[in-house]
Order: structure tokens, then C-alpha cells, then sequence
């Protein structure tokens, strides 16, 4: 069976149809992706940054808020947890005394 000239015609167009589909769809990707690895390295800087923060002490209450050590926790557990290239600066002495106060992670 021989095919008609529309229905070369047809495949061909098809084929260039999902050719440029596909092509499109790499393109979207890539743009994603970097969209994505920027946002992450952004995330690790500033998890870096807030890490290394030392805990103040309320002068009234001669503690540090569960808040404020939570923070600093949580953006030192993000900042392993997103892969984050470098080092983690140290953790400051203070946070790491209230952090083992209220039990939170200071590693």
C-alpha cells in the first residue's frame, strides 16, 4: 500500500509537530531547573548566614526564646538537608548551650 502525498504530508508535519514539542518541552526544563538551582543556592546562603547566629538572652526572663534558638536550629538542619555546597560556619556557644536547654538539634 502506497501512501498518498497528503498523507506524507501529514506525517511530516507530525514529525516536525513533536520535534518542536519536544524541544519547547527542553527548553521549559532548563529554565526550570535553573530557576530551581538558584533558588536553592539562595536558600543555603541564607541558611548559612542565620546557622552561625549567636542567641540573645532576655535580660527579664535570663533565657533565650524557644523561637529564637528554633530558628537558628532549623536553618542548620536545612542547610544539610538541601545538600548545600561549602561549610556550615560553626555554631555560636550561646545557641548551642540553649539548644541542649530545650532540646533541640545543635549540630
Amino acid at each position: 500500500m502506497t501512501m498518498t502525498p497528503i498523507r506524507q504530508q501529514a506525517l511530516v508535519f507530525l514529525l516536525v509537530l513533536v520535534l518542536a514539542l519536544n524541544g519547547a518541552a527542553i527548553i521549559v526544563g532548563a529554565r526550570a531547573f535553573d530557576h530551581l538551582r538558584d533558588a536553592t543556592r539562595t536558600q543555603c546562603k541564607f541558611d548559612s548566614d542565620l546557622g552561625g547566629a549567636p542567641i540573645a538572652v532576655n535580660p527579664a526572663t535570663k533565657k533565650a526564646s524557644v523561637l529564637g534558638v528554633s530558628i537558628v536550629a532549623d536553618a542548620r538542619v536545612a542547610w544539610r538537608g538541601l545538600g548545600c555546597p561549602g561549610h556550615l560556619p560553626p555554631a555560636a556557644p550561646s545557641f548551642v548551650k540553649w539548644a541542649k536547654f530545650y532540646h533541640l538539634p545543635s549540630d
